[in-house]
């Protein structure tokens, strides 16, 4: 009984021990299997995804400087994420070449001073009172 993988799209012929095959034995498929696994399972099961958090900083916390070396090592990496990086963030403006969208223009809207904090009528709050507080500027734009 032949059928077709669903990686490689190719006949196979399913291990009579196993019902259920849907890839066949090549390398590739087996990785493609096994990551859709994953997926699935980080996704549903809160437990397995725990474990992998952990077993995560337990690895991170054990080669501290595992990113750091990869980066020396591998020059071309860097240039590359970097271009990358860009070109994220350029997507993400929207072509635009600004640092900061919310920047202020001109005079701070905030002066410093007291200013009484009064809370929204709202009915999940017990306790209605006011608070006077105070703020001041730290610094101005430029």
């Amino acid at each position: 009984m032949e059928r077709s993988c669903l990686c490689c799209k190719k006949k196979f012929n399913p291990h009579h021990a196993v019902r259920h095959q849907r890839y066949c034995s090549d390398p590739e498929c087996q990785r493609s299997r096994k990551r859709k696994w994953q997926k699935e399972k980080l996704a549903n099961d809160s437990d397995y995804r725990a474990n992998q958090a952990e077993a995560q900083r337990q690895w991170r916390s054990r080669n501290k400087d595992y990113w750091k070396q990869y980066r020396t090592n591998y020059p071309a990496y860097v240039e590359a994420n970097r271009t990358a990086q860009r070109e994220r963030n350029r997507r993400r403006r929207g072509g635009a070449e600004i640092a900061k969208m919310d920047e202020p223009t001109g005079k701070s809207l905030i002066r410093s001073g007291r200013y009484r904090l009064i809370p929204v009528c709202n009915p999940e709050i017990a306790k209605m009172d006011e608070l006077i507080v105070e703020i001041g500027v730290i610094s101005t734009a430029l």
